[in-house]
């Protein structure tokens, strides 16, 4: 048979086939809904009959796509439709890859937590739930926080109230919801981050930028980190370039809406951290690029203003009706970072200390330096777009690094932008090489050289947040604390328990939590009955051997006489060093506690 005929007689043949095998898959996707995956039971327990059901409705929906073109499913076919839609396909295996690290160790430490405030932060945010009261009442950071945790835990609360996990919002404890704020707050913003990243470097530079941004992006080590935290700085880091993207729209389009709208972005990044109203620079930057001489006459000004107030208003609405706290809160922030500092993270040279931070971990050395050298291009060949991209990381990174706090996770937010111009940077390397002499333009230059560079500038911060998490996966003290607790104390023992410290079960024993043990006398604890008092090296080494608080620890230590120790072991075991501590049973023994 000629092959023309014989191929001619296969679509016929897969023609007439489709319809029948769209009926069964339809009929036993449908079929499964109608009796709840009841006769695909057959696999139990190897696999449930929910995931079985999960992928034979995926399957229906595959059927109904694929309803008007079944030749889509051909070889050759498949390789078109792929390569048709190359730049999605990359994309949405960039965005899994950056999903995939934030999510693995995003379980670290649980159902303990070993991160600064998030216990306190997931207890704040239970208690508005808890009280019907939607004003955090306090104002170290904006509440758009707040808001992202409140939704995200009604959201698994309802999903999981009929399964029978809790009856009403009173039973909510903060370890059950310790992940679930670390989920909202930081794993889908920070995957988010790595989408508006990609559109960022489309805008100004390109497809091919946008799409190495991104992938830098998504393997950045100190981005998968704090992505892997319940704190605003991955919340800032979503809402800062994605302010910039709304701005450079508008400088592109122009119009009232598109004003507004900025307007309203830099509102949002300025409630997720104060730090964040930074990006208004850069939208007044763009307002005076487009309107020039007519900068004040024009209503674009005044409508940006407006949003950015009115998006501040909705990610932090309460801030009026306790005014003088916010304005405390804020001039406290400003005084610490700016005057007093902190101690163990201070300097007078900030900035080359967040450079050394970058190359040595951050980013990798491959990516700062491709980002220096993109951003020395870009100076040199500026335009409109160009110069409202860089405002706000130059003008940003410089105001951080000339305060004396240092806390290195208060720059991720410039982390996307340096992924632009790495991306950018490697752009342009690839071009010099691919228009080399008349020997090397024989050769498939471009393509290998972009995919070496491309490998060095992702492999190297790849491993490393790899390596991070596959370290953050290890047995923890924490854990290793409450097995001990619970094969060594009798029922009902009654412990006092600080934060970053194990999460017992409370329905065995008597647990008392305190924000730090030493808040409280041990003849307080005494008289209340507590036996046992649990503390965290993240608590009592948490500053230099001349602090008050350290101080007060180590006069604890006295008092009380140690029962376990349980440290971190490198290689093996993670965490704080844990301390089990004896309350004297004699008062004398307390006295002057």
């Amino acid at each position: 048979m000629p092959p023309e005929e014989e191929r001619e007689r296969g679509q016929s043949t897969g023609s007439r086939l489709w319809p029948t095998l769209r009926w069964l898959v339809l009929a036993q996707a449908v079929g499964t809904i109608l009796t709840n995956a009841y006769f695909l039971r057959f696999l139990e327990p190897a696999v449930s009959r929910k995931v079985m059901g999960m992928v034979s409705v995926l399957l229906g929906a595959m059927a109904l796509l694929l309803d008007r073109n079944p030749s889509a499913l051909r070889p050759g076919n498949i390789w078109l439709v792929v390569r048709r839609h190359a730049v999605l396909v990359a994309l949405g295996a960039i965005l899994l890859l950056a999903f995939g690290l934030r999510y693995w160790g995003a379980h670290f430490g649980l159902p303990q937590s070993y991160v600064a405030d998030e216990y306190d932060y997931v207890h704040s945010y239970l208690k508005m739930l808890k009280r019907g009261d939607l004003n955090p009442h306090w104002w170290i950071h904006p509440s758009l926080q707040a808001y992202v945790n409140v939704v995200t835990y009604l959201i698994v609360f309802f999903v999981e109230v009929p399964t029978g996990r809790w009856q009403g919002v009173q039973e909510l404890m903060e370890e059950d919801f310790l992940f679930w704020g670390r989920f909202g707050a930081g794993v889908i913003p920070g995957t988010l981050t790595v989408l508006v990243t990609f559109f960022l470097g489309k805008r100004v530079f390109g497809t091919r930028v946008g799409l190495i941004a991104a992938s830098l992006m998504a393997v950045f080590p100190a981005a998968v980190e704090v992505s892997q935290y319940n704190k605003p700085d991955p919340l800032l880091a979503f809402m800062a370039p994605l302010s910039l993207l709304v701005t450079l729209v508008y400088l592109d389009r122009g119009g009232t809406r598109l004003a507004l709208l900025a307007g309203l972005s830099v509102g949002l990044t300025a409630a997720a951290k104060y730090n964040g109203g930074f990006v208004l620079f850069s939208f007044l930057l763009a307002v005076a690029i487009r309107e020039r001489g007519r900068f004040f006459a024009r209503p674009d000004l005044y409508l940006g203003l407006l949003g950015t107030i009115g998006g501040f208003v909705i990610g932090c609405p309460y801030f009026m009706v306790e005014l003088p706290k916010f304005l405390d809160a804020v001039a406290n922030a400003m005084y610490n970072y700016g005057y007093r500092g902190w101690p163990d993270a201070e300097g007078s040279d900030n900035w080359a200390y967040h450079a050394k931070y970058a190359v040595t971990y951050g980013a990798g050395w491959a990516a700062v330096i491709a980002g220096l050298g993109g951003l020395g291009v870009a100076l040199n060949r500026l335009d409109s777009r160009r110069i409202v991209l860089l405002s706000f990381p130059v003008l940003y990174y410089g105001y951080y690094s000339s305060q004396r706090m240092n806390f290195p996770g208060n720059l991720v937010c410039v982390y996307p932008f340096l992924a632009v111009l790495a991306a950018f940077g490697l752009e342009q390397a690839v071009g010099v090489l691919g228009r080399a002499g008349p020997f090397l333009r024989r050769l498939p230059v471009q393509p290998v050289a972009t995919a070496v560079l491309i490998a060095v500038a992702v492999g190297a911060p790849l491993d490393t947040s790899i390596a991070m998490n596959v370290e953050r996966s290890r047995d923890d003290t924490g854990s290793l604390a409450r097995v001990w607790i619970d094969g060594h104390f009798a029922p009902q023992t009654h412990l006092a328990v600080e934060r970053q410290c194990p999460a017992l079960d409370r329905g065995r024993h008597r647990v008392t939590i305190q924000s730090r043990i030493i808040d409280r006398s041990v003849a307080d604890y005494r008289e209340e009955g507590v036996e046992y008092l649990v503390v965290s090296s993240a608590q009592y080494d948490r500053f230099g051997p001349e602090h008050r608080q350290t101080r007060n620890y180590y006069k604890l230590f006295e008092i009380c006489r140690e029962v376990a120790r349980f440290e971190p072991i490198e290689g093996r075991v993670i965490g704080p060093t844990i301390r089990i501590l004896r309350v004297p049973t004699r008062p004398e023994e307390v006295e002057g506690s």
